[in-house]
Protein backbone atom coordinates (compact mmCIF):
# COMPACT_ATOMS: atom_id res chain seq x y z
CA UNK A 1 0.00 0.00 0.00
CA UNK A 2 1.39 3.44 -0.68
CA UNK A 3 1.49 6.78 1.00
CA UNK A 4 -1.25 8.17 -1.53
CA UNK A 5 -3.57 4.99 -1.21
CA UNK A 6 -3.13 5.16 2.59
CA UNK A 7 -4.45 9.38 2.59
CA UNK A 8 -6.85 8.17 0.26
CA UNK A 9 -8.60 5.57 2.79
CA UNK A 10 -8.43 7.67 5.88
CA UNK A 11 -9.85 10.56 3.88
CA UNK A 12 -12.66 8.35 2.84
CA UNK A 13 -13.12 6.60 6.21
CA UNK A 14 -14.98 8.88 8.78
CA UNK A 15 -14.81 6.35 11.85
CA UNK A 16 -10.83 6.61 11.47
CA UNK A 17 -10.85 10.29 11.04
CA UNK A 18 -12.99 10.95 13.75
CA UNK A 19 -10.74 8.48 15.90
CA UNK A 20 -7.40 10.79 14.58
CA UNK A 21 -9.09 13.66 15.51
CA UNK A 22 -10.07 12.59 19.13
CA UNK A 23 -6.25 11.38 19.79
CA UNK A 24 -5.46 14.84 18.54
CA UNK A 25 -7.56 16.58 20.57
CA UNK A 26 -6.34 14.55 23.15
CA UNK A 27 -2.97 14.80 23.02
CA UNK A 28 -3.64 18.69 22.75
CA UNK A 29 -5.45 18.64 26.20
CA UNK A 30 -2.99 16.68 27.83
CA UNK A 31 0.06 18.61 27.15
CA UNK A 32 -2.10 21.49 27.66
CA UNK A 33 -2.01 20.63 31.38
CA UNK A 34 0.98 19.13 31.71
CA UNK A 35 2.30 22.81 30.49
CA UNK A 36 0.14 24.47 32.86
CA UNK A 37 0.92 22.17 35.64
CA UNK A 38 5.14 23.11 34.99
CA UNK A 39 4.79 26.63 34.42
CA UNK A 40 2.89 26.51 38.07
CA UNK A 41 5.44 24.75 39.63
CA UNK A 42 8.42 26.56 38.52
CA UNK A 43 6.36 30.08 39.19
CA UNK A 44 5.70 29.23 42.90
CA UNK A 45 9.44 27.66 42.99
CA UNK A 46 10.54 30.69 42.19
CA UNK A 47 8.28 32.54 45.06
CA UNK A 48 9.24 30.04 47.51
CA UNK A 49 13.05 30.72 46.62
CA UNK A 50 12.60 34.63 46.64
CA UNK A 51 11.36 34.20 50.58
CA UNK A 52 13.81 31.50 51.36
CA UNK A 53 16.31 34.21 50.05
CA UNK A 54 15.00 36.82 52.31
CA UNK A 55 15.04 34.77 55.12
CA UNK A 56 18.46 34.29 54.67
CA UNK A 57 19.48 37.90 54.41
CA UNK A 58 17.37 38.73 57.74
CA UNK A 59 19.08 36.03 59.60
CA UNK A 60 22.22 37.27 58.26
CA UNK A 61 21.86 40.62 59.37
CA UNK A 62 20.89 39.53 62.57
CA UNK A 63 23.98 37.16 62.77
CA UNK A 64 26.03 40.51 62.16
CA UNK A 65 24.15 42.48 64.82
CA UNK A 66 24.95 39.82 67.62
CA UNK A 67 28.68 39.44 66.68
CA UNK A 68 28.76 43.12 67.19
CA UNK A 69 27.18 42.80 70.48
CA UNK A 70 29.36 40.24 71.41
CA UNK A 71 32.65 42.15 70.30
CA UNK A 72 31.45 45.01 72.57
CA UNK A 73 30.61 42.78 75.24
CA UNK A 74 33.66 41.33 75.23
CA UNK A 75 35.53 44.52 75.16
CA UNK A 76 33.83 45.38 78.33
CA UNK A 77 35.35 42.97 80.31
CA UNK A 78 39.05 43.49 82.10
CA UNK A 79 40.65 42.81 85.58
CA UNK A 80 38.43 45.28 87.44
CA UNK A 81 35.05 43.63 85.80
CA UNK A 82 36.65 39.97 86.92
CA UNK A 83 37.55 40.71 90.08
CA UNK A 84 33.95 42.68 90.73
CA UNK A 85 32.45 39.01 89.17
CA UNK A 86 34.47 37.31 92.37
CA UNK A 87 37.37 36.07 89.89
CA UNK A 88 40.98 36.54 91.53
CA UNK A 89 44.03 36.45 89.51
CA UNK A 90 46.25 33.12 89.40
CA UNK A 91 49.60 33.26 90.90
CA UNK A 92 51.97 30.60 90.35
CA UNK A 93 50.49 28.79 87.92
CA UNK A 94 52.23 25.81 85.14
CA UNK A 95 52.56 25.58 82.08
CA UNK A 96 53.67 22.54 80.12
CA UNK A 97 56.44 23.37 77.53
CA UNK A 98 57.20 20.85 74.44
CA UNK A 99 60.73 20.35 73.47
CA UNK A 100 61.91 18.56 70.73
CA UNK A 101 62.81 15.91 72.96
CA UNK A 102 61.48 16.67 75.98
CA UNK A 103 58.23 17.51 78.20
CA UNK A 104 58.98 19.91 81.40
CA UNK A 105 57.27 22.01 83.34
CA UNK A 106 57.83 25.22 84.06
Amino acid sequence: MSTKEFTQNIANDGALRRRIFRILIGSILTLSLCYIYLIGTITFNVLARKSLENNVNEINSRVGQLELESIALANSIDITYGKEMGYVEAKGTLFANKDSNTVALR
